[in-house]
């Protein structure tokens, strides 16, 4: 049985990384990206994968994408249908390193607030009140992986003057902008047994509008960024960094342990609250 990794780079999710996992011991598929991160039903979006080994980055695989179409059934726990991961309920998006994704017309009703169809439950929206279509990457042999869109959908069971505000003012999400890795050494020429500090930086989040159901009205909040570490060695102090929504901070910072003489390869993965997913990497040298 293949491996299943389940990339919220769309759920506003922040639970911690086991550290074991930052390190890269086996091919993995890191991180989906969707590039726009949110879009309407009947509009596409992009996919693309980080797929990477012990050796580093593998530019060269090419993941077997599809759209999942299954909604879950309340009776099961997973992010997404297990007709899904059984290869039911897709519909193919061929094999590339980019693909396009369509968003179904009724992605709303599949997996928003929208009634759906088979006696399902309209689903509960994340901590942004977002909602999101699956992507599933087949990568060989590092694994299953899912993603999850962003889908804009109206809002349920506000009054209507306040949807309609919804509707006529929110602005879907745009993928964030990563800078290079910065560390505090010369990464061509590290040290053995050393420390490196790295430190990963960013635009300023965006602000978004979100509907406060306690109050019935909308406020606006600012996106809160999260970043994953890993590498193909070594260790790390935090291979997770967040950045809640009231900190106006732009950049994180973790350290790096180099053990023994070889080339390395480090990636900080950057993810805000609504699902925009981008990354970036470093060759270490260390001597």
């Amino acid at each position: 049985m293949k491996r299943l990794a389940l990339l919220l780079f769309a759920c506003g999710c922040e639970n911690a990384l086991d550290q074991r996992l930052a390190i890269v011991d086996a091919p993995r598929v890191l991180a989906i990206s969707a590039n726009p991160p949110e879009v309407k039903p009947g509009d596409s979006t992009h996919v693309a994968a980080l797929v990477v080994s012990p050796a580093g980055t593998n530019l060269s695989a090419l993941p077997d994408w599809s759209l999942c179409t299954a909604p879950k059934p309340p009776t099961e726990d997973n992010s997404v249908s297990t007709d899904c991961t059984n290869g039911v309920g897709l519909v193919d998006l061929g094999t590339t390193e980019i693909a396009l994704a369509p968003v179904p017309m009724t992605a709303c009703q599949l997996f928003g607030p929208d009634v759906p169809p088979g006696g399902f439950r309209p689903r509960d929206p994340d901590a942004t009140g977002g909602y999101y279509q699956p992507v599933r990457a087949d990568a060989g042999d590092a694994g299953l992986a899912f993603g999850f869109a962003r889908i804009t959908c109206n809002l349920a069971g506000a009054p209507g003057d306040v949807a309609h505000d919804y509707q006529t003012m929110y602005r879907a999400n745009a993928t964030p902008l990563i800078q290079p890795l910065a560390a505090d050494v010369d990464l061509a020429h590290v040290p053995a047994s050393s420390d490196v500090t790295l430190t990963a930086s960013w635009n300023a989040p965006e602000t978004y509008l979100y509907y406060d159901p306690d109050t019935q009205s909308l406020i606006t909040r600012r996106e809160s960024m999260r970043v994953s570490w890993f590498a193909t060695g070594g260790a790390l102090d935090i291979d997770a960094s967040l950045v809640g929504e009231d900190d106006d901070a732009t950049s994180t910072s973790t350290v790096w342990h180099a053990h023994g003489p070889g080339t390395f390869t480090l990636w900080a993965v950057l993810r805000d609250s609504r699902g925009g997913t981008t990354w970036t990497d470093a060759t270490v040298t260390v001597q």
